[in-house]
């Protein structure tokens, strides 16, 4: 049988090579952690970054879009303009006769009032 004092040394020196190794698993488990979470980090910033990229884009699709439709609406407005003009010159009683037409039409969408009813 082994003296006392040298199986504390060996019980010591067996518990610090197992605290030891219990360190450096778990330095190296926090590393290894540490390597997908500035992964995952890099991953999603690269992807964040795209999408913000791609909806700058679309706005400024979008933006060019509604440009060109304000243009466009904007020559139709003149044309329409210009061609209720002409038929105000040229034919100002069809003009009164169609305003009076929609007139009445809009007119019989209304609701009837009380005194109509009875």
């Amino acid at each position: 049988m082994k003296p006392f004092g040298e199986t504390a040394r060996e019980t010591r020196a067996k518990a610090s090579e197992i605290a030891e190794k219990t360190a450096e698993n778990a330095r190296l488990t926090a590393e290894a952690a540490k390597a997908r979470i500035q992964d995952g980090y890099g991953r999603a910033r690269t992807a964040t970054g795209d999408l913000a990229a791609r909806a700058s884009e679309q706005a400024h699709v979008a933006r060019e879009a509604a440009g060109e439709a304000y243009e466009k609406g904007k020559a139709q407005a003149k044309r329409a303009n210009s061609r209720l003009k002409d038929v105000a010159e040229k034919q100002p009683l069809a003009l009164v006769a169609g305003a009076v037409a929609i007139g009445a039409l809009l007119g019989s969408f209304l609701p009837k009032g009380r005194k109509e009813e009875d």
